[in-house]
């Protein structure tokens, strides 16, 4: 019979890991598209991010410093789990900008009447713009449209109504139902039936589509060629059209004014700003939690804890993602409620399993101040601080960003399978960065650390991330993203496990929840930067051109710390030295036998 044998004192660790993970990677792997569909744009979510990236910055040192001091990680990791379950209920609540703008106009005069509309949204390649310019502008299809249309004064006041003798003029009807004051609410009720234009080539405008107005109902009373004897020239908003193309060009997806002016969007920026305090604060204590527990066995053991925090992310994203579009089905808009309840049960059991865990206090210590500031005053500890700001600068790019990219190429290929299935396939695509890269990188990290030592490992995550970011550029159809992620293990999960355990191995005694809060204080710095710089680069040169920017520069620091590992400016961990010692005199001793014997 086999028998499996469970470490039961750090089992309630694991599940931890499991669960906390599992709350975090839905919201955080769909707030990007989450926020597009809310109308803001990536540039504002990018700044927002950063400003997420600053609260980090403050709080991770902070906290790391407060539990050091006053030796309560346990209540502060309970009340910041809890407060994670609370916010993401409220995330249910949260308004969308205003999107119904006139994006529409209709124009009369004494010959025909025609519908332009101006297509604002700017898509991942002008293509996509071409093709619906030819579709639309060349197609003899009637299209009925139901808009609603601001108010404008027609011909004066002294103008009067000819009770529609010419039964073809608009502005006669228009003017009439503007007077009548218990039919003015029923303008915005226009209904209209349309088809393309043909226009000159002098008369096309880049990204406007034009259509000749067959007839026109109001309140009723339908007119058929409309024509105007007062010029009418008035801004709309369609609420809906038999053409689906005309709806996607129509519709306005990013609020295009001053972000900062809308209660909508500090409600937003609000609960992200909370959450991301939240997760900030949990993720920092957990981590030393970890490494305490395990003791003197924290380099090669911490990879197989932290690997179910990939299992509870993975698999939560897939499931939940799939859940997202099942509830979604023949919606114009995804239904993300699936990701805010799932948290809120997960925050639940997760606070009875963090009750069973066994937190061990640090001492306090009189000496600790000195010996952190001796520390990082260190070559080996400063170059580690510049390896960990860019290792995580260019983690939040694809953390931020690549879901944003994968959309962008949906609406490019314009497949509406694919736009149907599309949070399956990125919480698949977060499956596999969790079971196909990280969980086995982080189960064998101990071993690769060992064999290749802290410096070279730190090289190889920049080229795998290098890697990885360039091939994002080279592909077209976003299912390919799923193999990519494979490259994960490498650029995320070994990177952290290498982060940790050498933080372990450099912190002095009863300081290691300190030396922790001050690493993450360089993360955070990496952080904002890829937020602020990869929202500007993502929002003006495409995700294409901004994917291949840090490609090459996880390239360049990757030589940068091939050449730092050279100059010794890296410090291998003691037990690695001698390890290799043991096997280099275990070898002598063998040949010497030999030879003897010989």
């Amino acid at each position: 019979m086999f028998r499996i044998k469970v470490n039961t004192k750090l089992l309630p660790l694991k599940m931890c890991y499991f669960l906390l993970f599992a709350s975090y990677g839905p919201i955080v792997g769909f707030l990007p598209t989450i926020a597009k569909q809310l109308g803001y744009s990536i540039t504002t979510f990018g700044t927002s991010m950063t400003f997420m990236s600053v609260i980090s910055t403050i709080l991770v040192p902070m906290s790391g410093i407060i539990v050091d001091k006053f030796r309560i990680k346990k209540p502060l990791f309970l009340v910041a789990i809890l407060a994670l379950g609370v916010v993401s209920a409220l995330f249910l609540f949260v308004p969308k900008a205003p999107l119904n703008m006139a994006t529409t106009e209709l124009k009369c005069d004494a010959e025909i009447t025609t519908m332009t509309i101006l297509n604002e949204n700017n898509n991942f390649q002008t293509t996509s713009n071409t093709t619906d310019y030819t579709v639309l502008n060349h197609s003899d299809e009637l299209i009925a449209c139901k808009i609603n249309c601001q108010y404008v004064e027609l011909c004066g006041s002294d103008y009067e109504i000819n009770n529609l003798n010419n039964q073809s003029d608009l502005s006669d009807l228009w003017t009439r139902t503007i007077n009548d004051s218990e039919n003015q609410n029923k303008l915005n009720l226009i209904y209209m039936t349309l088809k393309s234009k043909d226009l000159e080539q002098k008369e096309q405008i880049a990204n406007s589509y034009v259509f000749q107005v067959l007839s026109v109902q109001i309140n009723g009373t339908q007119i058929l060629s409309p024509t105007c004897q007062c010029h009418l020239n008035t801004l709309c908003h369609i609420m809906n059209c038999s053409n689906d193309k005309i709806m996607d060009i129509a519709t306005v997806t990013t609020y295009r004014g001053n972000v900062l002016s809308l209660y909508q969007f500090w409600i937003f920026f609000a609960l992200v700003a909370t959450y991301w305090t939240c997760t900030t604060v949990s993720s920092t204590i957990l981590n030393p939690i970890c490494l305490e527990t395990l003791g003197d066995k924290s380099a090669e053991n911490f990879g197989k804890q932290k690997c179910w925090a990939s299992i509870g992310w993975g698999s939560f994203s897939i499931f939940i993602g799939w859940l997202v579009d099942v509830f979604s089905y023949n919606k114009n808009d995804k239904d993300y409620s699936p990701v805010f309840y799932s948290t809120i049960l997960i925050t639940v059991l997760n606070l009875g399993v963090v009750n069973k865990i066994k937190v061990v206090e640090t001492n306090k210590s009189e000496g600790r101040w000195k010996n952190v500031r001796g520390l990082f005053t260190k070559n080996y500890m400063i170059s580690f601080c510049v390896w960990s700001i860019f290792n995580t600068l260019f983690h939040t790019i694809v953390t931020h960003f690549l879901f944003w990219y994968m959309e962008d190429l949906v609406s490019v290929n314009n497949d509406h399978s694919q736009k149907a299935w599309l949070k399956t396939l990125q919480g698949l695509a977060q499956g596999i960065q969790c079971f196909g890269g990280e969980i086995p990188f982080f189960f064998w990290s101990g071993l690769i650390i060992k064999s290749m030592g802290y410096g070279n490992c730190m090289a190889l995550v920049l080229a795998a991330m290098a890697v990885r970011m360039y091939l994002y550029t080279v592909i077209w159809n976003p299912a390919w993203i799923i193999v990519i992620e494979l490259l994960n293990g490498v650029s995320y999960a070994l990177g952290y496990s290498v982060k940790m355990s050498y933080v372990k191995m450099l912190s002095p005694p009863d300081s290691l929840n300190t030396i922790i809060g001050f690493i993450g204080f360089f993360d955070c710095i990496g952080e904002s930067i890829g937020s602020l710089l990869g929202g500007y680069l993502f929002d003006n040169c495409g995700g294409v051109w901004s994917f291949r920017f840090f490609s090459y520069m996880s390239l360049l620091m990757c030589f940068i710390s091939i050449l730092t590992n050279c100059f010794g400016l890296t410090k291998e961990s003691t037990t690695l030295k001698d390890d290799k010692e043991s096997k280099n005199t275990d070898l002598k001793t063998t040949n010497n036998n030999t030879d003897q014997k010989t």
